[in-house]
């Protein structure tokens, strides 16, 4: 059987002419150490520039490619396998290809966006403003009575943590999204939750927060039944401040400077693992498995089991940003540069893209959208 191949000429032409460049680089080098007459602009001859340009033609070729150079970015996110864009005005949703599927301005200030399948929620950071979109229509635009300072839709309704002004710590409020009617609060006396989710269809929400006393700081996880909010079903504590939580369906994993702590839904611990240098980044895997990223005298990855064992390692040459988690694959992001690597550890691709740093946001375990502040890129990892 003949398989055909489809080749584009442009970039195929591009790729030559800047190796072309290259090439005339090293033999003008060549040329003024023979000649001491012969001069050269290497600000116009920038070979890191060039291989950068060479970097983008090749990542190009694995998917389509959009600017976003025009726009004053906020966020962007993955959403029903297209790329979400908020910015400061607006918030629009694009193809893998850049066509614009849908737009509306808005006038929330400090926008936020948190999304699932279904909804998309914008609201304003310590503000109460907010609006909903579903299936690429605005469904609600409305106001809650408190600041919000965090908010999640959920299989069945719009979650908000808002500052109280009735004299607890935080009230959690559940709203329909499609009215806007207040279905039920929950008044927190006790700690200051910063982060909520729901699982079971709904059935159990579990909160993170802190703890304050006269002496200490501690870092709370509580799990309730939607159907009786009257106290806690599970409770854990951890002495210290542990404030970034990586999740999977089953388990929840918490960073402090230099320990991870790993609990089930029950609250009961799965592991802790205390590392020597303070963690960069981190990133829970599928199979319950964690990676931990350090940046000491070297930048190193490690890889950990589902029971906490360590796995595996990989000493990365530049500094270490920030990890994303999709299933049992990992984007380690240094700088401009992002490698993808299974949760065993085993190195699967690397690409780059002319930038300060790079986002990524996961279609599935082979595609995944790359952002710059300037572009967007669909990227085929393997």
């Amino acid at each position: 059987m003949t398989k055909e191949k489809t080749i584009n000429h442009t970039r195929t032409g591009l790729k030559v002419i800047l190796l072309f460049g290259l090439i005339a680089i090293v033999f003008l080098s060549v040329l003024i150490s023979i000649n001491k007459d012969v001069t050269i602009n290497w600000e116009s001859f920038n070979p890191q520039v060039l291989m950068e340009q060479l970097h983008t033609v090749e990542a190009e070729e694995k998917g389509g490619t959009f600017s976003l150079e025009n726009l004053d970015v906020v966020h962007t996110a993955q959403y029903q396998g297209n790329l979400l864009v908020l910015t400061n005005s607006d918030i629009r949703l694009q193809s893998i290809n850049g066509e614009e599927l849908w737009y509306y301005t808005h006038d929330i200030r400090q926008p936020v966006v948190t999304l699932n399948d279904k909804w998309i929620l914008i609201y304003e950071k310590n503000g109460k403003s907010y609006m909903i979109i579903e299936n690429g229509r605005v469904i609600l635009k409305d106001k809650v009575e408190e600041e919000i300072a965090f908010g999640k839709p959920t299989d069945k309704y719009v979650l908000f943590i808002t500052v109280s002004s009735k004299g607890y710590k935080r009230t959690i409020n559940f709203i329909a999204p499609e009215t806007g009617i207040e279905l039920g609060a929950l008044y927190i006396d006790d700690f200051f939750p910063y982060y909520a989710k729901s699982f079971s269809n709904d059935r159990y929400l579990i909160f993170y927060g802190l703890g304050t006393n006269s002496t200490s700081v501690s870092s709370i996880i509580r799990v309730y039944d939607s159907n009786s909010l009257t106290k806690p079903i599970a409770n854990a504590e951890i002495e210290g401040l542990f404030p970034v939580i990586y999740e999977n369906s089953k388990n929840t994993m918490l960073a402090g400077e230099n320990m991870v702590f790993c609990y089930d839904t029950n609250l009961d611990m799965v592991y802790s693992h205390k590392f020597q240098t303070r963690i960069a980044a981190a990133g829970l895997f599928q199979d319950n498995g964690f990676i931990v990223a350090v940046n000491e005298e070297k930048n190193i990855v490690y890889f950990h089991n589902s029971k906490g064992e360590e796995i595996a390692k990989q000493t990365i040459d530049n500094s270490i940003q920030k990890i994303i988690v999709y299933n049992d694959m990992a984007a380690v992001v240094c700088g401009s540069e992002v490698l993808f690597y299974n949760s065993s550890g085993k190195f699967i691709n690397s690409t780059s893209l002319p930038g300060v740093s790079i986002d990524v946001h996961f279609l599935n375990n082979t595609e995944a959208f790359l952002v710059t502040e300037n572009e967007a890129l669909l990227y085929s990892i393997q």
